[in-house]
């Protein structure tokens, strides 16, 4: 099912190296959000604590942030299990602004993405996208993402054991599930991320940083768990290792959280394990 070979694509390398702090902060900082009514983000800002308290330390957790999933393997630090949360979150929401037509732009949409999380602190080696072939005559986008994510993590079969189970409860977690659907959606296309990090052994995260973007003959009802016809539609993908450089986010740590908290909307819910 994977693909077996990778389209030439204007992809541009989205690893920044040698920025300072300022250039960082200042990059950051010009990023415009969407906002709603100022009399949500009280709300917001509930909902982001809530999740908070529920990402517990010693235990997997995991939570649908706008079109990502992110799940975490025990052993992360509440910070860090913080600190992906908002990124993500923030990395999506600044695509969305920029590029608010989810059937246009595809490729534009995947390098500001990656370009965002780079100067957040995220490292990447290796990330290219590519048109997924191979793809049975019908298949789920859940399915697809477990293999894709399989070919990269290798033999560490906790991360696929848990992604497994936070996409099956993922199915019994309506609000969750509307959130992600919804906001993964265009009227005949969409993306979306699937995000399973693990703790490293010097207290860091690995995060499989898996993207997946399609766009189909039809238009669009639902996508994680429907089932796809592959002559119906073009999937596209790219799986990496990213780690979390902690002393450069937390340059913009702050920075973040406010224009997460000053955006309003509720972009969050958590997937009870």
């Amino acid at each position: 099912m994977m693909a077996d070979k990778v389209n030439d694509m204007d992809i541009e390398n989205s690893d920044v190296n040698g920025i300072d702090d300022v250039e960082r902060l200042g990059f950051v900082s010009s990023l415009e959000l969407p906002v709603v009514a100022p009399s949500l983000i009280p709300r917001f800002k509930t909902l982001r604590a809530t999740a908070l308290k529920t990402m517990k330390a010693d235990g997997d957790s995991a939570l649908v942030t706008g079109n990502s999933v992110v799940s975490f393997v025990g052993g992360l630090s509440e910070q860090l299990k913080q600190d992906v949360q908002d990124g993500v979150l923030f990395a999506q929401l600044a695509v969305d602004k920029k590029y608010p037509n989810k059937d246009t732009h595809r490729v534009e949409r995947f390098n500001y993405y990656n370009e965002i999380l780079s100067k957040c602190g995220w490292t990447t080696t290796g990330e290219a996208i590519h048109k997924v072939t191979g793809l049975k005559q019908a298949f789920t986008m859940d399915q697809v993402a477990l293999e894709i994510i399989a070919s990269v993590v290798g033999p560490n079969k906790v991360i696929l054991d848990v992604l497994a189970q936070v996409l099956n409860a993922l199915k019994d977690t309506p609000k969750a599930l509307s959130l992600f659907e919804n906001e993964t959606k265009g009227v005949n296309s969409g993306n979306f991320q699937i995000l399973p990090c693990i703790a490293t052994r010097d207290g860091g995260v690995l995060m499989i940083k898996t993207c997946m973007q399609f766009k189909s003959s039809s238009r669009v009802t639902r996508v994680l768990f429907w089932k796809w016809n592959h002559s119906n539609v073009d999937l596209y993908a790219a799986a990496s290792n990213s780690t979390l450089n902690q002393r450069q986010y937390a340059v913009v740590r702050q920075t973040i959280i406010n224009k997460l908290e000053a955006s309003g909307k509720n972009y969050i819910e958590n997937i009870e394990l």
